[in-house]
């Protein structure tokens, strides 16, 4: 039985008159008689004497035997609703980039949540640079990020790796396999994604001719490719973050293989091995794993 109704039932039952219950449940006078209809539809029997001219109501005698069941019912449902307050919940604490967050963990996080009712998840935003500062100040238990670094009683842990693909406009003028010496860097949509990445790139373009844009994260970069020419290099799971939210772009083949970006876990060593943490961890490795395994990009 729906607790609204019962609920409803015995506000009519309190005040004597369905327009004064429906008043104090903040409903709707006709809304509180067909919760009523509704009941007695359910049951099979007539609840209350309905006389015209007159608004108070009397029981009938099934009605009169729903009192104290309906009483014990919604006690019942208080009585387990607030074992959900004394739920022993473990929260996470996850500091990320907005890219790793929006092509990683948007697809990681729900699932753990659904597997485990207690779980619960307080997700922070920041650069690359303040998630460390986050997890050594103990401000978030895990960090994410595509930089790795080394810090006193900080521990790294390798998630996987994402590979670099060459994205540019859907009607960009590229054949689908290009070299680099065929991307010019003034049409470059540019992320400086860590130091390996960069020093890659420096052989492939001269970093004293300006990109077109340098962004702080890749999750703006269709908004910058503005011409046929426009490029740009981004995490495979941010392309696919884009195919899946219908950003027009293009995905290309570069035969200068970019080096990937290693996806890092970052914790204070005392943490490293909650369970939470651990579970963390495990679950980001398996839904990256398959994430890689269900794209095409080659």
């Amino acid at each position: 039985m729906n607790s609204e109704l019962l609920q409803t039932f015995l506000k009519i039952v309190e005040y004597r008159q369905i327009s004064q219950a429906a008043e104090s449940l903040y409903i709707t006078q006709a809304a509180a008689s067909n919760r009523l209809t509704r009941m007695e539809s359910l049951l099979g029997v007539k609840l209350i004497n309905r006389v015209k001219g007159n608004n108070t109501i009397s029981l009938t005698s099934y009605g009169q035997q729903l009192v104290p069941i309906a009483q014990q019912w919604l006690q019942l449902t208080r009585q387990v609703n607030g074992l959900k307050e004394m739920a022993d919940y473990h929260t996470i604490r996850i500091g990320s980039s907005v890219e790793v967050d929006q092509a990683i963990l948007a697809n990681i996080l729900p699932p753990l949540l659904q597997d485990d009712s207690l779980l619960r998840f307080h997700l922070q935003i920041a650069s690359d640079t303040d998630i460390y500062n986050l997890v050594d100040n103990d401000l978030v238990d895990i960090g994410v990020s595509f930089v790795e670094s080394s810090r006193h009683k900080i521990v790294t842990h390798r998630l996987g790796e994402e590979r670099l693909v060459l994205i540019t406009a859907p009607k960009s003028t590229y054949p689908d396999q290009l070299e680099a010496n065929s991307l010019s860097r003034y049409d470059e949509v540019f992320i400086p994604y860590n130091d390996s990445f960069c020093k890659w790139h420096d052989l492939c373009w001269e970093d004293k001719f300006p990109p077109l844009a340098q962004l702080a994260s890749a999750i703006d970069v269709p908004h910058y490719l503005i011409s046929e020419r426009s490029w740009a290099l981004v995490p495979e799971s941010m392309a696919q973050f884009f195919l899946a939210h219908n950003f027009a772009i293009r995905i290309l083949k570069l035969l200068e293989t970019p080096p990937s970006l290693p996806l890092i876990s970052i914790t204070k060593s005392d943490k490293a091995s909650s369970p939470e943490v651990k579970r963390f961890v495990l679950n980001a490795q398996a839904a990256l794993f398959k994430s890689h395994q269900d794209n095409n990009f080659g």
